[in-house]
């Protein structure tokens, strides 16, 4: 159990680090980029709400109240990394845990996060995302892949 630990512990962490270390250095660069042409632009953008700019949040007492919020979502998700049973549920939690402490990070300095990732098809939207938006898809794509393999193992014995 405690090697488990340690596989959350460090995903998470290495998460986080990534995190700030990526940000720190995008904050100082200026303008727009295209790095895949049609898909996917730099573009700095200060995010208030959550994921797609949900829960948009105007005012300060806003902010504080969602920062809270995303805390204990933060804290509930690193119980079930400190609880995970094997290895690939937590890495996979670990790496929620780490993003959502990346953005929580950027919203408790910032008032709202740091995206930079401007993903679209052609000249339609689609959203814009960071770092820890990334680690926290990635968990979450770790976690149906553990809950697949564990539905293959049940079908299979």
């Amino acid at each position: 159990m405690t090697r488990i630990r340690a596989m959350a512990a460090a995903s998470a962490g290495l998460a986080l680090l990534v995190s700030l270390v990526v940000e720190f250095l995008l904050m100082t660069v200026k303008g727009n980029a295209i790095l895949i042409p049609g898909l996917l632009d730099y573009a700095q953008v200060w995010n208030r709400g959550v994921s797609f700019s949900l829960l948009w949040q105007g005012s300060e007492t806003g902010q504080y109240v969602l920062i809270a919020g995303l805390a204990v979502v933060a804290t509930s998700v690193g119980i079930l990394a400190w609880r995970a049973a094997n290895g690939l549920m937590a890495t996979g939690y670990g790496l929620i845990v780490g993003g959502a402490l990346g953005n929580l990070v950027d919203r408790s300095l910032h008032l709202s996060v740091f995206d930079y990732l401007f993903l679209h098809l052609g000249r339609m939207p689609l959203f814009v995302s960071n770092f820890p938006d990334i680690a926290i898809s990635a968990g979450v794509v770790l976690l149906v892949v553990e809950g697949l393999l564990k539905r293959e193992a049940i079908g299979h014995s």
